[in-house]
């Protein structure tokens, strides 16, 4: 929202400069995004009068005779030059964007200077006409810098939940509260006790709560005065006319839109409906549009039937805008429902400054208010005769009390207000204070944020200064239950971590699944629907996280090759048992790519021992003991898929995406392991650096080829005694010598005795046990 500092000056007199205006609205919670300066008039622009305007034959120029320092001729282009308005003239020799203004010969005349557009005057963006003026706004002649200022605008980013601020009154109700005067405009004229001339009908109370109908005739279209130009050209608004620009003037002030239509084309008067299937409607901007059933339109009524005149709180018809020779309008101030308003320009794509307030929502009670003040402004500026009557219709209800307990207010802000003061604040926001505590507030009708103790509460903290709100937290016991509430937490955070540091990458996935997805990754169907889905693919919630870690590896991919992926992501899954919805943690990985080509493994395998291998060094590091079992899952490759047990139970699976899955997803090979949480916990223990030395022997087994290495592990530990360390796999051997259907596992074993330094004799009775155990399973050793 645009915010001209002398505009906002004329409501709050006392605001010392722009600078200190911008850091009193940041208090009040309003940031500025940028602070320009606007309205850099050249030397040598003076106002003029158009005294004469000719066609000139065979073009479509005019040659203006222009009253400035002395009468002059100047030829234009512009539809809107005419002979009784004023001009902003560039004289020979101006400076204009870089470029000199000349005195030169166009189709035989000689054009002293040249009259100006607002972008030519580097005042707004319309460039399709000449900026009018009052014939009498200034004396011919004078320098137009004198009587159009400089001006500083505020560009302000206006938080949601503050509709009234959309007005420059409501900004300046806010500085008020900080204690500067306040000045409201008067809305003071001479109204007739005639007839109106038109009725009104609200078809929908619920899209139109309140609708107001004002009458100003006998008015003279005309430019509008010089300060009101310049007050909407610095907020972005391009000037129209005196009547059109008074409503935008108010709709600025007061943030409450509104429109005028043309009396002869209204009809026998104004009824507000919905809109009929295949109606149409031109508006404003030159668009026909076919209008939608669901659309509030402005309705001209002619006996039973009724035409659209416009797109109620979006934008007005073409047919009835204000022209050149208006002399009668019905004036619309109206609330509309935001909600409505939103679809529909959301509909026909049209945002307007009328349709950005209306969907914020507007005053309920600030429609006749905001009627006095434009009828003011009609009879001020364009002679209009004003009846005295308002058509209205609805009843909006005024905003309830609501309690304030100023110690309530302290104990939650940690602060010390006094009582005293915090009434106070209430009070110079428009707010009526009764009681003497607890209080009754009632909030002003503007301030449709205000409904709870704690909107309050909020008000007095922002106009007291959130700076004055102390920095240290209040010291309390928490209660027993609130003791370690953030261990789960702690722990998962943990988890992520260590996962970070093998390499892996953190993903995000929404909880919500397709219920069609199941049967391709041959789970159950999702038991759990969603009664108002995002959309059709987000309609259940998700039993696994594994499928969402695939589809974040494809559309990776469609975007990108990577050589390689290690994703993870630890989320929630749900789950009905027995009747009852489960909401359980699981931690799932994923492996894909590059660096499984390992030597000593089949190639389906190579990416099962390498995940298996993280999985193994993700365990050590938590001190979990941690075994893979061969077992068949749907959705894996039998022939390289197990059940993962941590300290002997069983906690999820680990394999490779079964291959028809992956056909169907159009995806490489792919490894995955998911884990229920949480897991096991064992208290890590210290050890003492050994102090001994260790003994080492090499030992390999020759087992059937179908022997899993767990078993041959299980067995050397079970036979090598209390003083084996550790023993580690080094070699894979199939080939001759052995025959066919045999391997060959090699190993490191580790030997050491906590107290002493072991014997060789100890360490050879130790392997003599080991190869005792593996022939008697039948099993051979190589030398």
């Amino acid at each position: 929202m645009k915010v001209p500092f002398s505009w906002l000056k004329e409501y709050v007199p006392e605001l010392e400069s722009p600078e200190v205006l911008e850091e009193r609205l940041a208090g009040l919670g309003f940031e500025t995004d940028r602070m320009e300066r606007v309205f850099r008039i050249p030397q040598g622009v003076v106002f003029a009068r158009v005294l004469e305007a000719h066609p000139i034959p065979g073009t479509a120029l005019k040659r203006l005779v222009l009253e400035a320092e002395e009468v002059v001729e100047v030829v234009s282009g512009a539809e809107n030059a005419r002979e009784g308005i004023g001009v902003a003239l560039a004289l020979p020799g101006t400076e204009l964007g870089g470029l000199r203004v000349g005195e030169r010969v166009i189709q035989g005349v000689r054009s002293f200077g040249m009259a100006l557009s607002p972008r030519e005057l580097g005042v707004g963006e319309y460039g399709g006409g000449l900026l009018e003026f009052p014939a009498e706004a200034l004396p011919p002649g004078i320098p137009l810098a004198e009587a159009w200022p400089e001006e500083v605008v505020l560009d302000l980013e206006v938080t949601p939940n503050r509709p009234d601020a959309l007005g420059l009154l409501g900004l300046a109700r806010d500085l008020h509260a900080l204690g500067y005067a306040l000045r409201e405009p008067e809305a003071r004229y001479q109204a007739e006790p005639v007839p109106l001339p038109f009725r009104l009908q609200v078809e929908d109370p619920l899209g139109a709560p309140h609708f107001t109908l004002g009458y100003a005739f006998g008015l003279k279209v005309a430019p509008s005065p010089l300060w009101l130009q310049r007050a909407l050209f610095a907020a972005g608004m391009r000037p129209i006319s005196n009547v059109v620009d008074i409503t935008n003037y108010v709709m600025l002030e007061r943030a409450q839109p509104m429109h005028a239509f043309d009396l002869r084309f209204v009809g026998e008067g104004i009824r507000v409906r919905r809109a009929r299937e295949g109606e149409r409607l031109r508006t404003l901007d030159g668009v026909e549009r076919t209008l939608h059933p669901e659309d509030l339109v402005i309705a001209g009524i002619q006996g039973e039937e009724s035409f659209p005149l416009g797109l109620a709180g979006v934008m007005g018809g073409a047919e009835s805008e204000v022209r050149g020779d208006t002399e009668a309008i019905a004036l619309e101030v109206a609330a509309f429902d935001p909600v409505s308003i939103r679809k529909t320009a959301r509909r026909h794509g049209l945002r307007t400054e009328a349709s950005h307030r209306f969907e914020r929502g507007v005053d309920p009670l600030g429609q006749v208010p905001a009627q006095r003040r434009a009828l003011a402004l009609l009879q001020a500026l364009a002679k209009a005769r004003v009846a005295e009557g308002i058509l209205e219709a609805g009843s909006p209800k005024p905003p309830g009390p609501i309690p304030f307990r100023p110690g309530y207010a302290n104990a939650l802000l940690g602060t010390q207000y006094p009582e005293e003061a915090q009434v106070a604040i209430l009070r110079r926001l428009g707010c009526r204070v009764e009681g003497d505590g607890p209080y009754r507030v009632t909030p002003p009708s503007y301030r449709l944020d205000l409904q709870l103790e704690e909107d309050l509460v909020e008000e007095v903290a922002r106009i007291q200064g959130y700076e004055t709100i102390p920095l240290a937290l209040p010291a309390f016991f928490p209660a027993p239950d609130n003791r370690g509430v953030e261990a789960p937490y702690r722990k998962e955070e943990g988890l992520r971590e260590l996962l970070a540091g093998l390499g892996f990458q953190e993903v995000y996935t929404y909880s919500f699944a397709d219920p069609e997805e199941a049967p391709l990754f041959r789970l159950p169907p999702y038991p759990l629907r969603l009664q108002n889905p995002l959309a059709p693919e987000k309609a259940a919630l998700r039993t696994h996280l594994f499928p969402g870690l695939l589809k974040t590896l494809k559309e990776n991919l469609a975007l990108d090759r990577p050589e390689r992926a290690l994703l993870f992501e630890l989320g929630r899954v749900y789950r009905v048992a027995e009747g009852v919805v489960e909401e359980r943690s699981h931690l799932a990985g994923l492996l894909f790519g590059e660096g499984l080509g390992l030597s000593w493994s089949k190639e389906r395998l190579s990416g099962f021992f390498l995940l298996k291998g993280y999985l193994e060094a993700f365990f050590r590091q938590l001190g979990l003991d941690f075994r893979v079992e061969a077992h068949p899952y749907p959705f894996l490759h039998p022939g390289a898929s197990g059940r993962v047990l941590v300290e002997g139970e069983e906690k999820g699976f680990l394999g490779q995406l079964h291959p028809e899955i992956a056909r169907a997803l159009e995806l490489p090979p792919v490894w995955l392991f998911e884990l229920t949480l949480p897991l096991p916990e064992k208290p890590l223990a210290f050890q003492d650096p050994p102090r001994y030395p260790l003994a080492l022997r090499d030992l390999a087994v020759v087992v059937p080829e179908a022997t899993p290495y767990g078993e041959v592990e299980r067995a050397i530990r079970e036979a090598a005694g209390p003083h084996l360390e550790s023993l580690a796999p080094f070699d894979l051997y199939q080939g001759p010598p052995l025959r066919e259907g045999e391997k060959s596992l090699a190993f490191h074993l580790r030997f050491r005795h906590p107290e002493r330094t072991l014997k060789d004799e100890e360490v050879d009775a130790a392997m003599e046990g080991i190869f005792a155990a593996l022939r008697a399973r039948g099993w051979g050793l190589r030398g």
